[in-house]
C-alpha cells in the first residue's frame, strides 16, 4: 500500500505520526480496539485514518467547468487522520462529587497531494489566483468589513490553504454531570436537525462545503466543531402523557468563535462549482462575522416522549447560514476592482421533529419542519444590479445599502419526512437484512411573488456560461426576466417549493467482511446522483473500500438543473479508500 504522507510544515506533523501509525498497523493489522494507557482504562486513544485517491470518470464540460480535467486523471490523493484520546476523571475525586468528570481531546487533518503531484492545472490554477497572473486570477480575498475590500485591505485566500491542506483540534472539551444536571464545555459539534445524504437542515454548526458534503465527502468529516458551552437539564420522568423531557440549551459565544463554512473557490480544484473565477478587474470578498458578543449563535431545545412512543423536539437556535448570499458593493476607488462581497449574516431557526414507529409500516417514521428567518435572498436588481448603478459608482458616492448591492431578508421553510426499515432480501443475501432509510426533503420560499423573483444564490445557467464561452453576451448580462418580467436570464431560478428524494440501501456479506450499499439522489429540477459503496474488511483494523460517484442531468443547460447536485453534472468518479481505525 502506497501511503503518500508529504508534509510540507511542523504543524503538520501530526499527519505525518498518524500515516506512520497506519503503514505499522496494516502490516500488523489485528483485532480493532482502544489503547488504553492505564490499568484502570481510564485514558484511552482511537485513531481513524486512511488514503483515498479518487479518478475522473468523465471529461470536463467546456466553457462551464474549470479548469478542464480530462477522463482517467487524479482529482484527489488525500491522506487524512483523526486521533482522539477520552479521559475519565470521576474515580479522582471524592466518592458522591460528580456523576461523571470526563473529556476528549480529538485532532483533525488532512493533506491533499493534488498540487503537488497531481494534473499540473490545478498547480497553476492556484498559483494564478495566488499571485494574479493568469485569466482566471480573479482576486479571492477575505475580511471582516465591506469597507476594508473597497480599501483593497482584505487578505488574499490561498487555494492549498483550503484544499490543499488543513489541521486543527476538532473536539476539546469535558463533560459534568451530577444528577439532572449535565455540562459539556468546549470545543464540540451540536446536530438538531436531520442529515441523512445532504444535511440541509443539520445547521447548528457549519459544514465545510468545499467538496460536496454527503457525496464526494463523508457528512461527519465535514462538519465543523465550535467553542461551545452545552447544558441539559432533565426536567421530569413522567407527567401524563409526556415522559423523560429535558432541557437542552446550548451557547457559542462570539467573542471567541464566529467560525462560518469555507467559501468555496472558483477555478481552483475538481469540486469547485461554476462559474469559472472572473477575471483580474473583479474581487470576490467572503466577508467574515465581527467578533462580538452580538454575533453569538445559541439554542434551546425541549425534548419529550410523547404517549411513549412518539419522540418529539421542538428548538430555536441561531446561527450562520451554510449558504451565503453574494452582493455587488461597486467598483473599488483605491483598486479599481468591482467587489462581490460573498456574505452569511445571523439568522433564526425554530423548529420541531418528531421519530416514531409505524406498526403499519413496520419501519422507522422521521418526521421535520423547520423555519429559517431572516435567511439571505439573492434578487438580481437588488444584490447585483444596484452595485452596477451609477448612483453606486458616481464619484464620492458612499458606498451603502442603500445605493450599492443589498440583500433581502426572507423566511424559508424546510422539511424532510423519512422512513427507516429493514427489509428481507433472501435472494441478494440469505444472511443478513438490508437497512433501508429514504427521505423526503423540501424548501419552500414564500416570499417569492410575482415581482421578487428570487434566485439561487447567484448561481448562473450553463447555457449562459456557454454562451459568452462561445463569443457571445457575458454570463450574467441579460437579466430582462431575472425580477417576474417576461423574457431570458442569465440565473438560475430558486423555485417556490424545491425538493429531493434520498434513498440509501445497505447490507453485509460474508459475515460482515463485505459491506456494500448503495445511494441514490434525485431532485425536481432534473438531477440523479447514484453512488454505489462496497468495502472489504482486511481485519478489524484494516478496511479497503470503493465508491463510484455518477451524477445524470436531464434536460438543457437552460432548464434550472444546475441548482444543487446538477452543478456536478461532470465529475463523475471512482474512489479508492484505505483506512485504518482503532477504535
Amino acid at each position: 500500500m502506497d501511503v503518500r504522507c508529504r508534509i510540507d510544515t511542523v504543524g503538520r506533523r501530526l499527519l505525518g505520526i498518524a500515516c506512520a501509525v497506519v503503514l505499522g498497523a496494516v502490516a500488523t493489522a489485528g483485532r480493532a480496539d482502544a489503547l488504553y494507557l492505564d490499568e484502570d482504562q481510564n485514558f484511552s486513544l482511537r485513531l481513524r485514518a486512511y488514503s483515498q485517491l479518487s479518478v475522473a470518470m468523465q471529461d470536463s464540460q467546456k466553457f462551464v467547468t474549470s479548469p478542464e480535467k480530462f477522463t482517467g486523471q487524479m482529482m484527489r490523493n488525500r491522506t487524512f487522520a483523526n486521533p482522539e484520546l477520552d479521559a475519565k476523571f470521576t474515580s479522582f475525586l471524592p466518592s458522591g462529587w460528580l456523576d461523571d468528570l470526563s473529556g476528549r481531546l480529538a485532532l483533525w487533518g488532512f493533506y491533499d497531494g493534488l498540487y503537488d503531484y497531481g494534473p499540473d492545472q490545478y498547480a497553476q490554477a492556484a498559483a494564478d489566483i495566488k499571485f494574479n497572473r493568469g485569466p482566471n486570477g480573479a482576486f479571492q480575498t477575505k475580511g471582516d468589513t465591506r469597507e476594508q475590500a473597497l480599501a483593497g485591505n482584505a487578505l488574499r485566500r490561498n487555494v492549498r490553504d483550503i484544499y490543499g491542506h488543513r489541521y486543527r483540534v476538532n473536539e476539546a472539551y469535558v463533560n459534568i454531570s451530577k444528577g439532572p444536571v449535565f455540562f459539556r464545555i468546549g470545543r464540540q459539534a451540536i446536530s438538531w436537525g436531520e442529515a441523512d445524504t445532504i444535511g440541509l437542515l443539520d445547521a447548528n454548526n457549519p459544514f465545510d462545503t468545499t467538496i460536496v458534503p454527503g457525496v464526494f465527502l463523508d457528512l461527519d468529516e465535514s462538519r465543523i466543531p465550535l467553542w461551545t458551552i452545552r447544558g441539559t437539564y432533565e426536567l421530569f420522568s413522567d407527567i401524563g402523557p409526556f415522559s423523560s423531557g429535558l432541557l437542552d440549551t446550548y451557547i457559542v459565544p462570539g467573542q471567541v468563535d464566529t467560525t462560518i463554512s469555507p467559501l468555496q473557490m472558483q477555478s481552483a480544484s475538481p469540486y469547485s462549482a461554476p462559474p469559472p473565477a472572473p477575471g483580474p478587474g473583479v474581487e470576490v470578498f467572503q466577508r467574515r462575522p465581527g467578533m462580538r458578543f452580538g454575533n453569538s449563535r445559541w439554542g434551546v431545545r425541549f425534548q419529550t416522549v410523547i404517549a411513549r412512543d412518539y419522540t418529539t423536539s421542538v428548538w430555536f437556535y441561531k446561527t450562520f447560514p451554510t449558504e451565503p448570499v453574494a452582493i455587488n458593493l461597486g467598483v473599488s476607488a483605491d483598486t479599481g476592482r468591482l467587489v462581490t462581497s460573498v456574505e452569511a449574516p445571523l439568522i433564526n431557526v425554530a423548529g420541531v421533529a418528531s421519530t416514531f414507529f409505524s406498526s403499519f409500516l413496520n419501519s422507522i417514521v422521521r418526521a421535520e419542519v423547520e423555519v429559517f428567518n431572516n435567511t439571505p435572498g439573492f434578487r438580481v436588481d437588488t444584490n447585483i444590479t444596484a452595485g452596477l448603478s451609477a448612483a453606486c459608482n458616481a464619484p464620492g458616492a458612499v458606498k451603502n445599502s442603500k445605493t450599492c448591492g443589498h440583500y433581502d431578508e426572507i423566511n424559508l421553510i424546510r422539511g424532510e419526512l423519512g422512513v427507516d426499515r429493514n427489509v428481507f432480501i433472501p435472494w441478494l443475501n440469505e444472511s443478513n437484512s438490508f437497512i433501508w432509510v429514504t427521505s423526503f426533503v423540501f424548501t419552500a420560499n414564500p416570499d417569492e411573488t410575482a415581482t421578487k423573483d428570487y434566485r439561487a444564490s447567484g448561481i448562473l445557467k450553463p447555457s449562459a456560461l456557454i454562451r459568452a464561452g462561445k463569443g457571445g453576451a457575458p454570463a450574467g448580462s441579460i437579466t430582462t426576466g431575472c425580477n417576474g418580467q417576461p423574457g431570458p436570464c442569465d440565473f438560475v431560478n430558486q423555485g417556490a417549493f424545491d425538493f429531493f428524494f434520498q434513498t440509501h440501501l445497505e447490507s453485509n456479506w460474508l459475515h460482515g467482511k463485505v459491506p456494500a450499499g448503495i445511494t441514490a439522489v434525485m431532485n425536481n429540477r432534473g438531477a440523479l446522483a447514484i453512488f454505489p459503496d462496497i468495502a472489504f474488511r482486511m481485519s478489524d483494523s484494516f478496511i479497503f473500500s470503493a465508491r463510484y460517484v455518477n451524477i445524470h442531468t436531464f434536460g438543457s443547460e437552460n432548464n434550472g438543473f444546475s441548482a444543487g447536485l446538477g452543478l456536478f453534472r461532470d465529475r463523475d468518479e471512482v474512489w479508492l479508500r484505505a483506512t485504518y481505525q482503532l477504535n
